[in-house]
């Protein structure tokens, strides 16, 4: 290298060898300058590119490159060169670097004895004017020991340097690794410089040439192309596998045997049986038998849901629920541990399940875990205080008879007097002969939900209503004159005097009532208070039946008045009954 000359310090040249016995690409290899003090590969001074990446500079075996600055070329116009820089070379101290196209350090000369970074710490000298550094040689192979200060000399310049040795290869195929020269044989190149190998039948065992693999197929063991029936799945399947099926995409997904669970159930689950496409809790049918929704007294810990299990194996009720309601449902679980014994009854009150039975009108269920209805009881309706709906017989109805925990029983029956007078009609199903008037009325069977009488008071057989006890009749008010005490009700009732007017005869087959003196049908002999007097024909038929008149207003505004209570009883019971055949 030569750092400048007695004509001027920008006369700079640098000039390559390449020592090995091979060509070597130089393409993209740069050379760089740096200051005595640098430890880096410093400023670029040029680079042997190209304009094309399909083409490639080489330096043949023991030939020379020479890059000369811009100064030295214009001064000395004749003077070729493989690369030209700008002056920039210390006269005292620096370094050269050259580095290949990964940026590699190839080869450095540090001259000047402040140069750090020069090869084996030791620099070469400073050549004075009109001397150059250069290595030394032997027959066409000069020193490298990588310590600068041993490997250069000082010398005079030559007359001449070699240049034009480094050549361009264009790579054809710039698709192939490596520098194809040419195309390889069968081969076409296309404008982009990529070669294309000959078309290649990847599927012999279909017609035409298949250049590519056919979308959908894979080659199977024997090197041939079949359709792939899961290009979801790893490797060529040929079927359908077990156990899978086509989900709306094409892909092959494990069969769902139980689509209403989440994930997927290749089989159906222990415990579980298959419906369709769908799989429940195969759970043993237990029914609803008995509700009390409305308690005598408090509701609170008396309400009750009781459940019978007709089958042959015990239950778990941790695998079922209890649903409350009719537009809106809430759902209560069983207590803990839970079980209800094979033909056997549980009941649980609402201290036991905090649920709420309405009085009015309400619904209760059984469902599963997985909400398979179970059992249900029809809907109740306004029940009494005490009275349970429950199943009798296969039948759904109210009694007052609540049995938790117990096979049900029907409402008791009231007492039902006999009909003991001769030629009168039987009465109807359901009715019963009132022994007060002889007329058939309803059978009510509600008694049990009347509230207990309070104290000093005593529920009246004939209207079911509490009335004071009347210990001591002399503490009565006394009766009005004309008045007297009824025995039954202990209430004053006018006193029925003779009548001036005479009465007609009763029919045959009747017999007057001496309280009322009305003609009444004759029953079975019956110990009287006093026999019926007879009362002599009275020639003013006229003035008869005026009187006759008169008599049966009062009788009947009489009968009203004294038989207000049970009237209004009847018709009470009458609502009830209504009521009860809905």
């Amino acid at each position: 290298m030569q750092l400048g000359t007695t004509t001027s310090a920008n006369n700079e040249f640098i000039e390559l060898y390449n020592n090995s016995g091979d060509d070597v690409e130089i393409t993209n290899w740069c050379l760089y300058y740096a200051s005595a003090s640098s430890m880096s590969n410093g400023s670029k001074l040029g680079c042997f590119d190209t304009d094309s990446g399909l083409i490639h500079l080489n330096l043949p075996t023991h030939s020379y490159a020479f890059a000369i600055s811009n100064q030295l070329a214009a001064t000395s116009p004749i003077l070729g060169s493989d690369l030209k820089f700008s002056a920039t070379l210390s006269g005292t101290a620096g370094h050269i670097r050259l580095l290949d196209e990964a940026g590699t350090v190839v080869d450095k000369v540090g001259w000047g004895a402040t140069a750090l970074s020069s090869e084996g710490l030791s620099p070469a000298l400073v050549p004075p004017n009109g001397k150059v550094l250069q290595r030394k040689s032997t027959t066409n192979i000069y020193q490298d020991t990588n310590v600068n200060s041993a490997d250069f000399e000082l010398v005079v310049p030559r007359t001449s340097y070699s240049y034009g040795s480094v050549y361009e290869v264009q790579d054809l195929c710039g698709n192939i690794s490596g520098i194809q020269t040419t195309v390889p044989a069968d081969y076409s190149v296309d404008s982009a410089a990529v070669c294309l190998p000959p078309p290649v039948d990847v599927c012999t065992n279909i017609d035409g040439l298949q250049i590519s693999m056919p979308p959908g197929y894979l080659l199977d063991s024997d090197g041939n192309c079949q359709p792939d029936v899961c290009p979801n799945i790893l490797g060529l399947q040929m079927g359908l596998p077990d156990n899978k099926e086509f989900d709306p995409m094409g892909n092959c997904v494990d069969h769902d045997m139980c689509s209403n669970i989440d994930a997927i159930q290749a089989v159906v689950p222990s415990g579980y049986r298959l419906d369709g496409i769908n799989c429940w809790l195969d759970v043993a049918h237990i029914a609803l038998n008995e509700l009390l929704p409305n308690a005598a007294g408090s509701d609170t810990g008396n309400e009750f849901i009781e459940l019978y299990n007709p089958g042959s194996v015990g239950v778990d009720l941790s695998l079922y629920r209890l649903q409350v309601g009719i537009d809106t449902l809430k759902t209560y679980s069983f207590p803990a541990g839970s079980s209800l014994a094979a033909n056997g009854y549980v009941s649980f009150s609402n201290d036991d399940i905090p649920f709420t039975l309405v009085n009015t009108s309400s619904h209760v269920q059984i469902v599963t875990v997985d909400n398979q209805s179970v059992d249900s009881a029809p809907t109740y309706d306004q029940p009494f205080d005490g009275m349970s709906w429950a199943l009798i017989d296969g039948v759904w109805q109210y009694t007052d008879q609540p049995t938790p925990g117990a096979q049900n029983l029907a409402s008791l029956p009231s007492e039902i007097v006999e009909d003991s007078v001769t030629g009168l009609k039987p009465c109807p199903d359901g009715q019963y002969r009132n022994p007060d008037t002889n007329r058939c009325r309803l059978i009510v069977t509600i008694s049990s939900n009347l509230a207990p009488c309070k104290d000093g008071q005593y529920r009246s057989e004939e209207t079911n209503r509490c009335r004071s006890i009347a210990s001591d009749v002399a503490s009565l008010v006394p009766c009005s004159e004309g008045q007297e005490r009824n025995p039954l009700t202990n209430r004053c009732r006018t006193i029925a005097t003779t009548l001036s007017a005479p009465l007609s005869p009763c029919k045959a087959g009747e017999e007057r009532n001496p309280d009322t003196n009305r003609c009444r049908t004759i029953v079975k002999p019956v110990a009287a208070g006093y026999a019926v007097q007879p009362v002599a024909k009275s020639s003013d038929n006229f003035s008869g039946l005026i009187a006759l008149g008169a008599v049966i207003a009062a009788a009947l505004g009489y009968a009203v008045w004294e038989w207000r209570v049970e009237l209004t009883r009847l018709f009470f019971k009458l609502r009830v009954l209504l009521h009860l055949a809905k």
